[in-house]
């Protein structure tokens, strides 16, 4: 015999069910999104997410974009992270006499490469830079990469062919 408290369980049990169902489809379709945007160069203006005349953000108009810090200009080849040339220099760069070791090929050529700098977390002991990696995967919308190991991003996590995301060497 079915009640009110037993209906209302079931309820709540298939609402975390769903809830649960849609996040993980959420995460197929951004990612279908983005290689589309990727692949055809939508813009935001394209799509009328674009800033009014009046500055404020279109209604309806995503605004969860990560900020963009600059241009990156130098990466670590240990660890991959970047460093757009600007600020204090960190500690994989700090002490180099000849920097150009560290350019981004696209900043030797004409610096068009953006990307969002990696805020540091502390200083990395040798060993544990070494496990990092270099990035395998960059989304071409953002710059940002992924080696390959650990948990995917969200721009790549439902994407089933993963191939045009690859950093070419």
């Amino acid at each position: 015999m079915s009640t009110y408290r037993n209906l209302t369980a079931e309820i709540a049990r298939l609402q975390a069910q769903a809830d649960k169902l849609r996040d993980a489809e959420k995460a197929g379709v951004i990612g279908r999104i983005r290689e589309a945007i990727s692949v055809y160069g939508i813009s935001a203006d394209d799509l009328g997410l674009s800033k009014s005349a009046k500055g404020g953000a279109v209604r309806g108009a995503a605004v969860t974009q990560a900020p963009q810090f600059g241009v990156a200009k130098y990466r670590d080849p240990a660890t991959g992270k970047t460093w757009t040339g600007r600020g204090k220099p960190p500690a994989w760069i700090a002490g180099a006499k000849d920097r150009s070791a560290f350019l981004i090929a696209s900043a030797k050529s004409n610096g068009a490469e953006p990307a969002v700098v990696a805020k540091g977390r502390g200083r990395r002991s040798a060993a544990a830079a070494k496990t990092v990696g270099e990035p395998k995967y960059r989304d071409a919308a953002t710059g940002k990469t992924w080696t390959g190991r650990g948990k995917p991003p969200l721009w790549i996590a439902g994407v089933e062919d993963r191939t045009p995301y690859l950093i070419k060497p």
